[in-house]
This record gives structure tokens, C-alpha cells and sequence, in this order.
């Protein structure tokens, strides 16, 4: 097993959030999509933001780019015509043109708790199509944010540790040279 194997199986979500120091972008359900892009905007370093319910409780999740969208289907729906190419798609696209707010669009919460590895973070990333989640603590509340840069950073970290401090192109990882520099 490599040592980017042995990372991945055995580092918590703790070990690795806060690695970019980019902070959770959490909006209320009620919220209106106008106010959420605001936000949004103002936190672009956060790609993925956080639904929560009155309790603080994650309730779902919006890539910021899928939040875009809505509020330009809003704006100028003519420019998603030409992308209508089958039933899901008008589906997807009435849907998006009729939502008012974050909870509407949101997608079902996708989260990890910090004691989880990050094998089991990008795991879920990976399945969710998403380029961040969410840290929860045992009551579902965000509790911080794990983006996918920062678990790559800790690859990174590895795969150079493992092939020697020599290593800095991925080429060079996976195919290292044979004679000393």
C-alpha cells in the first residue's frame, strides 16, 4: 500500500479541514436566490453552500455554480433553450426557473463528520459530483467545510513524501528518474 493509501484510510476530516482556511457558507432555507448568490459572492472560495433549517441543521446543499444558474434561468431563461434536450432536462429547467429559494434547489445534505477519513470524504464528493461538503457534529449542524483542494493538498503532501522531497511534477511521482539530480 502506498503511503497516499495509507493517508487516505487512516487521516480524520479533522486532520485536514482548515488546511485552506476556507469557512462554510451557510444560508437558511427561506432564503431568497437573489440574497443566497449575494452571499455567495462575497465567499468565493466556498463552492458549495450549506442549506440549514431554522435549528441550524443541514438540510441540503447548492454547488454555487448550480445557484448561478437558477438565478440566471431567472434573468435570461432564453439562454438555457438550446441545452433542452430531453424531458429531464425541461424538467430540470421549469424547476429552476419556478424556485424562489436556496431550499427549493437545494440537493439532499451531502456530510462527513471529523472523525471520518478523508478516503470517505472525497468518497462522498466524488458520488455527489460536489467540490466540497460539509463537517457536521452529531446533530447535524455544520460544523465546518472540506474542500476538494484541500483534500488534494494532502495527496500532494504524501506523494511527495513518498517518492523523496526531490519529486515536484506528478510525472516525476509516478515515473520518478533513475539517476540523482
Amino acid at each position: 500500500m502506498t503511503g497516499g493509501r495509507r493517508l487516505a484510510r487512516r487521516t480524520t476530516v479533522a486532520a485536514s479541514q482548515g488546511l485552506l482556511e476556507i469557512e462554510p457558507l451557510l444560508v437558511r432555507d427561506t432564503e431568497d436566490l437573489l440574497a443566497a448568490m449575494r452571499l455567495a459572492s462575497r465567499q468565493p472560495s466556498t463552492r458549495v453552500v450549506g442549506v440549514v433549517d431554522e435549528d441550524g441543521r443541514l438540510t441540503g446543499v447548492v454547488p454555487v455554480a448550480v445557484l448561478a444558474e437558477a438565478v440566471v434561468a431567472h434573468a435570461v431563461p432564453e439562454a438555457f433553450f438550446t441545452d433542452l434536450g430531453d424531458v429531464s432536462d425541461i424538467g430540470r429547467f421549469a424547476h429552476a426557473i419556478q424556485a424562489r429559494t436556496i431550499g427549493e434547489i437545494a440537493e439532499p445534505p451531502v456530510a462527513v463528520t471529523s472523525e471520518r477519513t478523508i478516503s470517505d470524504a472525497f468518497r462522498l464528493m466524488h458520488q455527489g459530483r460536489l467540490s466540497g461538503l460539509y463537517v457536521v457534529d452529531a446533530e447535524g449542524r455544520p460544523a465546518g467545510y472540506l474542500d476538494l483542494q484541500e483534500l488534494a493538498m494532502r495527496y500532494v503532501e504524501a506523494l511527495e513524501e513518498e517518492q523523496g522531497a526531490t519529486a515536484t511534477t506528478l510525472d516525476e511521482v509516478q515515473d520518478p528518474p533513475t539517476t540523482p539530480r
